[in-house]
């Protein structure tokens, strides 16, 4: 494992807003740098021109590997972003850049969800299922932050599939027989109560 983490939430784009041109900038120089595993098109919205969705694995907890994060790829992936002045000039945070740089270095299968481990920061809460007799919290669906810093009636655009499950992919992505997003949105639901698993399934 090289990096393993336990929520995967929206973040604000204001705060970056050249974050993704810059990165795809990079990618463009060194390609050679981003590995052949590598899995970036859960981060990118069909959308909205294949631009950053601004999901991002909140690194308030995070555990990572440092000889991935002193490893060449990920030093010459911060120089080039130091050199844009993203960070004195925007907001670029820890938590995007870490996201791309795992996202881009970091094959899938060394990518940990930390669904057994509880944490909370300020608004931001995981709960893991099944931790009634072992956790003083309430267990938490496995979408419960995806929107928390970015709420529901911001203008910034939010990807069809909350950030964790476009990560997980496969039945996490499953939806309900005849629900439609649209439909729940007309009816006063944010559109994302369509899914089969809610992540505190027995199961």
């Amino acid at each position: 494992m090289k990096y393993g983490f336990n929520m995967n939430i929206l973040d604000d784009a204001r705060s970056f807003p050249s974050l993704w041109s810059r990165t795809r900038s990079f990618i463009n120089a060194h390609p050679e740098l981003v590995h052949p595993e590598a899995d970036l098109d859960w981060l990118l919205d069909p959308h909205n021109s294949g631009d950053y969705n601004n999901c991002q694995f909140f690194s308030n907890f995070e555990i990572g590997d440092l000889n991935f994060f002193r490893g060449e790829a990920n030093e010459r992936y911060f120089d080039w972003l130091d050199k844009g002045g993203g960070f004195f000039y925007e907001r670029f945070g820890d938590a995007p850049i870490h996201t791309l740089s795992v996202a881009m270095f970091v094959p899938k299968s060394e990518i940990w969800f930390f669904r057994d481990i509880g944490y909370q920061h300020d608004i931001n809460r995981h709960c893991p299922p099944h931790s009634a007799q072992r956790c003083s919290c309430e267990p938490t669906p496995i979408d419960e932050n995806f929107y928390r810093l970015v709420p529901l009636e911001s203008p910034q655009k939010k990807p069809d599939d909350t950030c964790i499950r476009q990560f997980l992919g496969g039945h996490w992505l499953e939806k309900k027989d005849s629900w439609n997003q649209q439909g729940e949105r007309l009816f006063g639901g944010d559109g994302y109560h369509g899914y089969q698993y809610t992540g505190l399934e027995d199961h």
